[in-house]
């Protein structure tokens, strides 16, 4: 026990990393099964909601609803890449161990007590039922009175605390501390995607703290800067999307690298046009940070910008494209095999090919409004993290047996790559004709 307490060792710091994101990840997973119980069919009522703590079951429910968005997005998918990253990054760079040991292993604990911070909630009187999101003005004391807000800010200002330690770490350790004969060019494609990766978050989650920090002053220091005199949630939407959706390649990127790592290897040839896909992720960093008002289409804002991002919104499409294409030519002639990792690498573009039709649509600002609040929207953002998260566990078979030494079943992996592949498809495909239903509502009517 007091190895894993001390240890500064980056295989170590990966391995934790894997089993705490696998822990929120469970709790992230139960909440999303509470929310489809809850919603599986009309005129459900509260009664299973009624054992919650507090006197009102829709509160919960949206609890349930905020804590899984931020559980999943922010203290799963992207900390598992981490997990990775830290284990394999220095090997495949030639590094002895991360820049900066003691300041990995901070930011791991950090994480770990961010995210458990942050769901709390649900025992201290309730968690955040402000939505993933959380908008203005639900979160000030008049809609949200509670400590639900306050500890799930006070997690992500931990969490932050950890990303802005570990991206530093993770820039100095690739662009100083390579092997001496390996020119940058040479790096392999997961270690690009990495470094895309903590440089895109040290852009954006100042910008979060910033926002926290804000909300912070309006609960606790009667400052005004999210009221509604202010066009406070108009404010509020800015800070958060601008962080908010590049926060979405935050999670692709480094699942990019792992595919771009994982399809030739099974398919017996190069990876095709590695330096295509660099510069198609430069370009797609860089736009991730010029399209964030897509979310914002139905505020009011000035119709100009919302053509602009408009624009930019279609253009981002094109760079990720690019990489699909050259990781579909990997395969072409290739000798495929289809090894556990392999079906999931593979299933992981399939999904993110319908994940990512289906979300150019919403740049049109026309089609943005009517389908915004509406379950479309879910199942688009869903087969895109589901993409990701199988993308992820392709991982977990490609480098489980570097990482302990051992393989895992093939027959139970592919019983697993075919339920999740499936369950994937026929979880979130009817979502998309509920396009006159809309979110965030715990009882609907048969009609």
């Amino acid at each position: 026990m007091n190895r894993w307490l001390t240890t500064t060792d980056h295989k170590d710091v990966g391995l934790m990393y894997f089993f705490a994101t696998l822990l929120f990840g469970f709790i992230g997973l139960l909440l999303s099964l509470l929310i489809r119980i809850q919603l599986y069919q009309p005129n459900n009522g509260t009664a299973w909601l009624d054992w919650a703590p507090g006197d009102d079951a829709g509160a919960f429910y949206n609890s349930m609803v905020t804590m899984h968005g931020a559980v999943m997005v922010l203290f799963f998918v992207s900390p598992l890449s981490f997990a990775f990253a830290n284990y394999v990054v220095p090997l495949q760079i030639g590094a002895k161990d991360m820049a900066f040991p003691r300041l990995n292993a901070l930011s791991f604990w950090t994480f770990l007590f961010g995210g458990l911070v942050a769901a709390s909630g649900f025992v201290f009187g309730g968690a955040a039922d402000v939505g993933w999101t959380f908008y203005s003005p639900l979160t000030s004391l008049e809609y949200s009175p509670g400590n639900g807000v306050n500890l799930a800010g006070a997690g992500l200002v931990l969490l932050i605390i950890s990303v802005t330690a570990s991206t530093i770490n993770f820039i100095v350790t690739i662009l100083y501390h390579r092997q001496k004969n390996m020119d940058i060019w040479d790096m392999p494609i997961f270690t690009w995607t990495m470094l895309f990766t903590v440089i895109l978050m040290l852009t954006i989650f100042p910008i979060l703290l910033a926002a926290i920090l804000m909300l912070v002053g309006d609960r606790l220091f009667e400052t005004v800067f999210f009221i509604d005199e202010n066009r406070g949630s108009i404010l509020w939407g800015h800070l958060f999307w601008f962080f908010g959706h590049p926060e979405v390649y935050v999670v692709l990127l480094p699942e990019l690298g792992m595919l771009a790592e994982i399809v030739p290897v099974f398919a017996r040839k190069p990876l095709y046009g590695k330096r295509y896909i660099i510069y198609s992720l430069i370009v797609g960093t860089v736009l991730s940070v010029i399209v964030w008002v897509h979310h914002m289409f139905i505020t009011g804002i000035d119709p100009l910008l919302r053509e602009v991002m408009s624009v930019t919104t279609e253009l981002i499409s094109i760079p990720f494209a690019m990489v699909m294409i050259c990781l579909i030519a990997t395969l072409y002639n290739g000798k495929i095999t289809f090894p556990t990792a392999n079906l999931f690498a593979l299933g992981a573009i399939g999904i993110f090919v319908i994940g990512g039709v289906t979300g150019v649509f919403l740049s049109s600002a026309a089609i943005d409004y009517h389908l915004r609040g509406t379950y479309y929207l879910v199942a688009h953002f869903h087969y895109t993290l589901g993409a990701v998260t199988l993308g992820v566990v392709a991982a977990v078979y490609y480098w489980y047996p570097l990482m302990f030494g051992r393989i895992l079943d093939e027959r139970l992996g592919k019983l697993h790559f075919w339920g999740s592949f499936f369950g994937t498809i026929l979880t979130m495909t009817p979502l998309f004709y509920l396009t006159d239903m809309p979110r965030r509502i715990y009882v609907y009517g048969a009609n």
